[in-house]
């Protein structure tokens, strides 16, 4: 048995005593029938050399070694049938380890990692659903405004402003009829009186 056979038995045993914890905390993405997905995985302090990318498929619930690949741009497959649909890359200046994978089908739905040799740990990873919609997002609830009470509605004890805004109008209504009713006054008082009839003194003569 190879060594990259050897460790991807050894990485196969530990992704399987973290599934649940892996499946819980994955970043779940929804791919399209034969789309593709690119997959990070990172070392925690740049000095990982190599990586095994693995697969827990939920058709059959199974795993499976996907692609081996280290710090000098080796990679090996356990399929070769999946050769042409699985890519392994290293970016330039930083330690972080890339899959790309084509051709996802329905089938193929499951959890996604990765596992570096030297630090025997597993990133959350990702969880891959092929041909599944994304869940759709209510839209946030909005909270009605309460209407401003307006001085119609004002109640007995009602705040002073409100009864302000009543009262003035009120005095000045007042203010009003007092000078309207003053005026009218002095109008009439200022009218010449009547004279008596004429004839009248003729029939006291008589």
């Amino acid at each position: 048995m190879t060594v990259p056979r050897v460790w991807s038995c050894l990485f196969v045993w530990t992704a399987a005593a973290t599934l649940t914890t892996s499946r819980a905390t994955s970043t779940i993405l929804y791919t399209k029938v034969n789309g593709s997905e690119t997959l990070t995985c990172k070392c925690p302090d740049h000095k990982c050399q190599e990586v095994f990318w693995y697969r827990y498929l939920e058709t059959n619930n199974s795993f499976e070694f996907l692609l081996y690949f280290n710090s000098a741009g080796s990679e090996k497959h356990e399929n070769n049938a999946n050769k042409h649909r699985l890519r392994g890359f290293l970016s330039s200046g930083e330690m972080i380890y890339t899959l790309r994978i084509t051709g996802l089908q329905t089938d193929e739905a499951g959890l996604y990692s990765c596992m570096f040799k030297t630090k025997h740990m597993i990133p959350d990873g990702y969880y891959i659903r092929p041909g599944v919609n994304p869940p759709t997002l209510h839209p946030p609830t909005v909270k009605p405004e309460k209407p401003n009470r307006s001085c119609r509605s004002c109640k007995p004890f009602a705040p002073k402003g409100c009864m302000s805004s009543v009262l003035w109008p009120g005095i000045g209504a007042l203010l009003l009829l007092a000078g309207i009713l003053a005026g009218t006054l002095f109008y009439f008082s200022r009218l010449p009186k009547k004279c008596r009839h004429p004839f009248a003194k003729t029939n006291q003569l008589r």
